[in-house]
């Protein structure tokens, strides 16, 4: 209908509108998360320290989260460093308990005589992490101590010592010339660490101009015992950052590191306590009256061609780092870890340096290295789980929705834990999820709710405009039937059956004269009230006040049905009389009036729909019933009875009534005769109220 059609546009154009600005918001918070990604260089002009973007703190966090996991989804991945060629030679605190010296006293001998077992072991490769930057000491002892060093470095031939690189305006600290001339090489042990000071990748190579034109390059502790001991070299280009191990390039992040893939929490290797190696040194020297039974014996095979790394892993060692596995207890991570392994070690450890160096050497033997997609299928993978989110919360209900985008979120887990076991790749767990159920879903749900209530509010003032309309004609209950059919009314005009009730109170000249205006109206108004409250009662609604008279229609604009709306409107009518005797009774003794009415009931077709202007509209009913209609009610004071209704109406009533022929009526302005009858409610045969019979 055209009023319906006018009123909705509002809502449709609103609708339109949301899915735009659904598209648009979630376009927003993934072009967000997209910029928030993008790398970001330094005071420096480096991307050491953001070299994802703003969010790299967080991808750091989910980095960690992917490494748990791991740990304890994977048993297997989490023991394999036990099965990689490489021994760690631990200055631990047995170690240091046991010799009766600290860690910075002890003498130079003692990892001389490490170095000597290392190499009758048949080991690869010897990297000794112990800064040689200093003698070890002015008396003689010292000395002799520094010489058997030199020369177990020199006899094993395969030594790699450490250097510190300059930084911060700290100068370099290298090996003593004895010492690196003996040594096969000299290899930087830098760590780079993140922001939060956990080390979680690693340099592997730096090249520096030097003064006269040439490159000096130089390689890492970790990439010189992987070079030597599987006998490849590295290749790298100044510029363009590349990288190459055993004919492989190495994927480095934009800050130029490697990403290390952590074999497991400390211990992840081999390792074997200096202690257990020089016990029978440590009870000739220091310690005579040492207890050696509880030393464990090295099993022959501990170095054979395996990379051998000596250095300190004391609690008082100088270099003991935070690393991805450092806490895979703590919260959130916990729960979801115990799920797989309720045995699992929660118990903070830091990794020693020696550690973090194997870590890196057995990431570059490996060759499966981790790394992340490029730039643009980060962003990619952040844009698809807000997309499906996106549209489950535009387009399901709430709950449902609400179970989806958990789902998305677990689904991103489950994929980024896939991805790193199965392809060493880390994709962007943190700005997926974040970027997804943190940003995308609740203000998705805030732009719903929006809608939401827009148009409820769009339908509310709808509601409003087509109550105004009837509001004053019709029965709150068929206004309301109005509003949840609104879609099948026709408001142009329609033809339709009706059964219309025209009532008249006789006399009300006479009544009313002599009687001040005021009270008139208070009487009436009184009398109206009553009548409307029984016409409601039969589903009926007052279309017209015609002075003291109504106009009632049954059947439109809203219809059950002709039969059930004639036996509705003749029993509505049938009430009404005996409603203005009950109102009779109640006037009795007081100046009011004693009151009779007239009810005329016809049944048929009529004209049906909204007429007026466009600020006066009306709800109205035209056509020749309601003229036959309104005769019958002026018949009524010549038939001498209450009510008259017509042989339509008669013959939809059925046996509920009895009804007496009064001869036939002609209408003004129609040539045809229609027989009239008057009606009461047969007592006999009347099992219930004639309100329960149409359903009111």
């Amino acid at each position: 209908m055209a009023l319906i059609r006018r009123y909705s546009f509002a809502p449709q154009l609103l609708r339109r509108w949301y899915w735009a600005l659904a598209l648009l918001l979630t376009l927003v918070v993934w072009g967000a998360t997209a910029l928030a990604l993008r790398p970001v260089k330094d005071s420096k002009g480096t991307y050491a320290s953001r070299p994802y973007g703003y969010a790299t703190g967080l991808e750091d966090d989910a980095l960690d989260l992917l490494f748990q996991l791991r740990a304890a989804r994977r048993p297997d991945l989490r023991a394999r460093g036990t099965s990689e060629p490489i021994t760690l030679v631990e200055v631990d605190e047995d170690s240091i308990r046991a010799s009766n010296v600290r860690l910075q006293k002890w003498p130079r001998d003692w990892y001389a005589r490490l170095i000597d077992r290392a190499n009758a072991g048949g080991a690869s490769v010897i990297g000794l992490d112990v800064y040689l930057s200093e003698s070890g000491g002015v008396t003689e002892y010292d000395k002799a101590a520094d010489r058997q060093l030199i020369e177990s470095i020199g006899n094993a031939g395969n030594v790699v010592l450490v250097e510190k690189l300059p930084a911060g305006g700290t100068p370099a600290i290298v090996p003593l010339p004895a010492f690196a001339e003996a040594a096969s090489t000299v290899g930087f042990a830098d760590l780079p660490q993140d922001s939060d000071r956990y080390v979680r990748t690693a340099m592997l190579i730096t090249v520096h101009p030097r003064q006269d034109g040439t490159l000096d390059q130089r390689l890492s502790f970790a990439s010189l015992l992987a070079q030597i001991h599987t006998g490849e070299g590295f290749t790298g280009e100044n510029g363009a950052y590349k990288v190459g191990f055993e004919n492989r390039e190495i994927p480095l992040r934009i800050d130029q590191n490697m990403q290390i893939d952590f074999r497991g929490r400390s211990p992840a290797f081999r390792t074997v306590s200096a202690k257990d190696i020089l016990c029978d040194e440590f009870r000739q020297t220091s310690a005579p009256d040492i207890n050696c039974d509880d030393a464990r014996k090295p099993p022959d095979d501990l170095f054979k061609d395996r990379i051998v790394i000596i250095g300190a892993t004391n609690n008082d060692a100088p270099d003991l780092f935070t690393t991805p596995l450092y806490q895979p207890h703590a919260f959130p991570n916990q729960p979801l870890l115990r799920l797989f392994d309720r045995n699992l070690d929660a118990t903070p450890r830091l990794t020693p340096g020696i550690e973090v160096h194997a870590n890196v050497a057995a990431t570059l033997l490996d060759g499966a290295y981790l790394h992340r997609p490029e730039y643009f299928w980060q962003i990619a993978f952040v844009l698809l789980p807000m997309l499906v989110v996106g549209l489950a919360i535009y387009s399901l209900r709430a709950l449902l929705s609400l179970v989806v985008v958990l789902g998305v979120g677990v689904l991103v887990l489950v994929a980024s834990s896939w991805a790193f076991d199965a392809r060493a790749l880390i994709l962007p767990l943190a700005s997926a999820e974040l970027g997804t159920l943190l940003l995308l879903a609740p203000t998705s749900y805030l732009l719903r709710y929006a809608h939401e209530r827009a148009v409820r509010e769009e339908k509310e003032a709808e509601r409003a405009a087509i109550m105004d309309i009837f509001a004053r004609c019709v029965s709150p209950e068929v206004a309301d039937t109005l509003w949840q059919q609104r879609e099948d009314l026709v408001m142009g005009g329609e033809r339709r059956t009706v059964s219309l009730v025209f009532t008249d109170i006789r006399g009300f000249t006479t009544l009313s004269e002599g009687t001040d205006s005021e009270e008139v109206v208070g009487w009436l108004n009184e009398y109206f009230s009553r009548m409307h409250k029984v016409i409601c009662a039969y589903g009926g609604h007052i279309n017209k006040y015609i002075g003291d008279g109504l106009m009632i229609v049954f059947g439109a604009p809203i219809a059950r049905g002709d039969r059930l709306e004639a036996r509705a409107a003749v029993a509505c009518g049938l009430e009404m009389l005996a409603e203005v005797e009950r109102i009779n009774k109640d006037w009795e003794g007081t100046s009011r009036p004693q009151l009779a009415i007239g009810v005329g009931v016809h049944t048929g077709e009529a004209t049906c729909g909204v007429v007026g202007a466009e600020g006066r509209l009306e709800y109205t009913i035209i056509g020749d019933t309601v003229n036959l209609a309104a005769r019958l009610e002026s018949t009524t004071k010549e038939k001498h009875v209450p009510i008259l209704i017509s042989d339509a109406t008669a013959a939809l009533l059925g046996v509920d009534y009895e009804i007496e022929p009064l001869g036939d009526v002609i209408v003004k302005g129609k040539t045809l005769s229609t027989q009239v009858l008057t009606v009461r409610r047969a007592a006999q045969k009347r099992r219930v109220s004639e309100a329960e019979t149409v359903g009111v």
